[in-house]
């Protein structure tokens, strides 16, 4: 990796979507959390202690904590994008790290662990004969935003959208910071808030929830994965089962393999006839030229 930043391309994820005549406002029971990431990967340098894979140097110097938590953040806000999210999220990583090579290894580390643990388990389906990786890849990197644009948001008659945002943005203030609320809970200067931030509400939302992260984020711990088993041994009619199938396989790829030899071959000895024919026609006609003359 050296001292490049962990730079994949941004995911295009599903936004979440109202039946018509409805419209998505931020789900005011929704609480921001997130992992964070302080311990979120090794230290290349520091990978002989067995005992602390972390290293010291993880928890040293620079991390990118911060733009983990901001990441969680915008995927956990009504109407934000997953490229926004992600975009942010590489801009600040790049910025933080410079170079150093344990930080970039944390930013890395954290985007591939931050899928929440709650994640619905997807049905089993059998692979396709054409499996599309792309498509599979960008599936599985939209999970995590797709599960919480749905955990953060709601849908409410167009009608009742503003009075929705109206009220989300009293209680984050309520909750947060009650000065910018007046005697009578009314936001002040709201006409201010609006003249600013009409028609950005999303990043609006997300930039207060970032100002007040210390409060507004309830910080968890990622949950170990469990240890590994190894699958129980097969019943000998199993094995039979697996000797036999692993056998038609081995014939299977033998065949396949004479096979494409076999058009290698052919492959080669047509190239070999066409340049043989070509430099005999060269001859003929070189011979020709001379009998002209």
């Amino acid at each position: 990796m050296g001292g490049d930043a962990y730079a994949p391309p941004a995911p295009i994820c599903k936004p979440f979507k109202c039946p018509k005549g409805q419209k998505p406002a931020g789900n005011g029971d929704h609480k921001l959390w997130s992992y964070g990431c302080k311990d979120s990967g090794m230290n290349i340098l520091s990978m002989a202690d067995i005992n602390n894979p972390l290293g010291g140097g993880m928890n040293k110097g620079k991390n990118v904590d911060k733009c983990c938590v901001e990441r969680d953040i915008c995927k956990q806000t009504c109407g934000t994008t997953s490229q926004e999210c992600h975009n942010a999220f590489q801009a600040c990583s790049k910025k933080t790290c410079k170079g150093d090579q344990n930080c970039n290894l944390a930013a890395m580390m954290s985007d591939i662990r931050s899928e929440p643990d709650d994640l619905p388990e997807e049905p089993k389906k059998p692979i396709p004969e054409v499996f599309d990786y792309e498509k599979d890849k960008q599936k599985r990197d939209c999970r995590g935003y797709e599960h919480f644009q749905k955990s953060a948001c709601v849908c409410v008659p167009d009608e009742d959208w503003q009075l929705t945002t109206d009220a989300n943005l009293k209680n984050f203030y309520r909750t947060h910071n009650p000065e910018k609320l007046d005697d009578a809970g009314e936001i002040k200067d709201i006409n201010d808030v609006w003249k600013k931030w009409k028609g950005k509400e999303p990043q609006m939302f997300q930039a207060l929830a970032a100002k007040y992260k210390a409060k507004a984020v309830t910080m968890k711990v990622k949950p170990a994965p469990p240890p590994y088993k190894p699958p129980p041994p097969l019943s000998k009619e199993e094995q039979a089962k697996e000797d036999k199938r692993m056998e038609e396989n081995r014939k299977k790829w033998a065949k396949e393999d004479e096979q494409r030899d076999r058009e290698r071959e052919e492959t080669k000895q047509r190239k070999a006839e066409e340049k043989e024919e070509a430099e005999e026609a060269k001859r003929a006609e070189q011979e020709g030229e001379t009998v002209e003359l």
